[in-house]
């Protein structure tokens, strides 16, 4: 769910709001929502048997570990597209800029 809506949600930000702050907020905020909601829905999964994210034995900190690696990197992928959305909107702007200059 979080890599979807870092997929979706995330460049756009950074193309459409002006202000970088307010798109990483805006991420923030929307992640923090999504990944709540989907690790709510793993570990009544885990509870009722499933193995699939979190270890049958709970004291095993590797594979947690790797979950809490894994979605932290998905949350730097966004940040990494929100910026470079905002760097396309700029560059693009310049260079528009400079077209209506040179008229």
């Amino acid at each position: 769910m979080i890599a979807i809506l870092t997929i979706l949600v995330a460049l756009p930000l950074g193309l459409l709001i002006r202000n970088r702050l307010a798109a990483y907020l805006t991420y923030a905020i929307l992640f923090a929502q999504v990944f709540t909601f989907q690790t709510a829905t793993l570990v009544m999964e885990w509870a009722k048997g499933s193995t699939s994210a979190f270890p049958a034995d709970p004291t095993e900190f590797g594979s947690t570990f790797g979950y809490l690696t894994f979605t932290s990197s998905i949350y730097a992928v966004g940040f990494g597209l929100i910026t470079l959305g905002h760097w396309l909107r700029n560059r693009r702007r310049t260079r528009t800029d400079a077209v209506l200059l040179d008229n």
